[in-house]
């Protein structure tokens, strides 16, 4: 489910598991792993049940973010006798290119924003947590205000729950954005949103003032906000900052909307475009890289494209077929 349609777990009721602690679920003990992916806890998986197999699940993970000194710990410490390893493989055939860390995209934003005669977009997740800490760091640095919406400015109000020290709307350098849609959808559940919408009324900012002094301003926004963006040419050449998978804007199908009109601007004089993305998966070598520090019996793709590959580059490999049923 979307987060902006999640209920907020009461602080007081919130257990925070801690990565080495297991847990134990009818016959299964389960032992938590916080990994480093491009949102706060992640986690892999150690599955285990009395006189039975040892099941490692990757999830989500990476060792070029924020926080990855956790993968780095995996490898010196992996888990040992596993049966099976349940690993990812979304970058089995992409490298991670010019930005090979979130610090890399974090100087780029900076780049650009002390650079800007008028507003800068970063198209990017409201998910991704990490950056929108790049962003909110890269405002800092330069001295410009991070523009959220309501959507984004309520996820990062759940993550107050684990760490207060991600980005927030109450935070001097951040101003909240009131689109007609986010606006009504809190308007006609209060009962849900409490006094959300009420607190981050308190920190918005209007096209008026955004309009007064564009320059400093950098906006988080979505591809279909691209009517938003053409109103600031108005002002002179803006800056987009595209901060997500490339794919998105070959995309055909109409599943990602507004790709087509936020290719075109790779190649319109009114914009500066700027790509600045690291991706929130492992690639290959460091997936070889845990795969040889677990050294499993079997291995088992999961969440890839490319299952057929990981013959070329890890031994024992057991590649199933969706729906199927598996016994280690």
């Amino acid at each position: 489910p979307r987060p902006f349609l999640d209920k907020p777990l009461p602080k007081n009721n919130f257990r925070y598991i801690h990565p080495k602690e297991p847990i134990e679920i009818g016959g299964f003990r389960v032992t938590p792993y916080l990994v480093d992916h491009s949102t706060p806890e992640a986690y892999a998986f150690l599955v285990e049940c009395k006189q039975g197999p040892r099941i490692f699940y990757s999830g989500d993970l990476r060792a070029h973010g924020r926080k990855g000194f956790l993968f780095e710990n995996l490898i010196k410490n992996p888990p040992q006798n596993i049966d099976a390893l349940f690993l990812e493989g979304t970058m089995m055939r992409r490298g991670l290119g010019k930005f090979e860390t979130e610090d890399d995209v974090e100087k780029a934003i900076v780049d650009v924003l002390k650079q800007q005669q008028n507003i800068s977009f970063l198209i990017s997740s409201s998910q991704n947590i990490d950056r929108i800490i790049s962003a909110s760091n890269a405002c800092k640095q330069t001295g410009k205000v991070l523009v959220i919406d309501f959507y984004t400015a309520w996820i990062l109000e759940q993550m107050k729950i684990v760490s207060d020290r991600v980005t927030a709307m109450e935070w001097d350098n951040v101003r909240v954005y009131a689109h007609y849609g986010h606006d009504q959808a809190l308007k006609n559940n209060q009962d849900f949103f409490g006094d959300f919408r009420k607190r981050a009324y308190r920190h918005r900012i209007t096209k008026e003032e955004l309009s007064q002094s564009p320059e400093k301003y950098l906006w988080i926004g979505k591809m279909s906000q691209f009517k938003i963006m053409d109103i600031y040419k108005q002002h002179g050449p803006i800056n987009i900052i595209y901060s997500q998978w490339k794919g998105y804007l070959e995309d055909t199908s109409g599943k990602c909307y507004e790709a087509e009109r936020v290719a075109a601007y790779r190649d319109d004089p009114l914009v500066n475009y700027v790509y600045a993305h690291t991706s929130g998966h492992a690639p290959l070598v460091d997936l070889k890289r845990l795969a040889a520090a677990i050294n499993p019996k079997q291995l088992i793709p999961i969440h890839t494209e490319h299952g057929d590959r990981y013959c070329e580059y890890f031994d024992n490999i057991t590649q199933l077929s969706d729906g199927s049923t598996f016994c280690v």
